[in-house]
């Protein structure tokens, strides 16, 4: 993938992966902790404070498009490097989406959306608490996936500028 078209599109996957990124650690640093004092009023007032929007509507479907890209772009590379580093970014990245499809079924469904806070009122601090570290192993499976595109990008773009030269 010695291209500028696969520069830019690797520059595409860099931005929505930090875009995925950063909005989970300020998730994880700002909003979450929250909800470890006072757990089910700070989980009412989430619940009543989102009534338009939605943080699925922020990850979800460019975090798929990205991930998908990565397999692509891994299958249609012929650079041996660049392969290794496009397959570890895949793999850190489904296992990054394993993990949120884990968290948002399991974990967020109970906390974030619907009238579920009476019923799992006893679990809420525990839930939140489970969160915040599958949160955190999340981050780093997704700044694995950053990294190794990273790499790849930095690979690419000295291989066209040697080409140019």
């Amino acid at each position: 993938m010695k291209s500028k078209t696969g520069n830019k599109l690797l520059l595409f996957l860099m931005f929505f992966m930090a875009h995925w990124f950063f909005g989970n650690l300020y998730e994880e640093i700002v909003l979450a902790p929250n909800n470890l004092v006072n757990t089910f009023e700070a989980l009412s007032h989430w619940q009543s404070y989102f009534t338009v929007s939605n943080q699925i509507y922020y990850y979800v479907p460019i975090t798929m498009v990205a991930i998908i890209i990565f397999c692509i772009l891994y299958f249609n590379t012929t650079d041996k490097i660049q392969k290794q580093f496009l397959k570890k970014a895949s793999i850190f990245g489904l296992l990054a989406i394993g993990i949120s499809i884990i968290i948002i079924t399991q974990i967020n469904t109970k906390l974030f959306f619907g009238n579920n806070l009476i019923k799992y009122k006893d679990q809420l601090y525990t839930l939140s608490v489970i969160w915040l570290i599958g949160n955190a192993i999340r981050l780093y499976l997704v700044a694995s996936s950053f990294y190794y595109i990273f790499k790849t990008y930095q690979l690419n773009q000295s291989q066209i500028n040697n080409k140019n030269n």
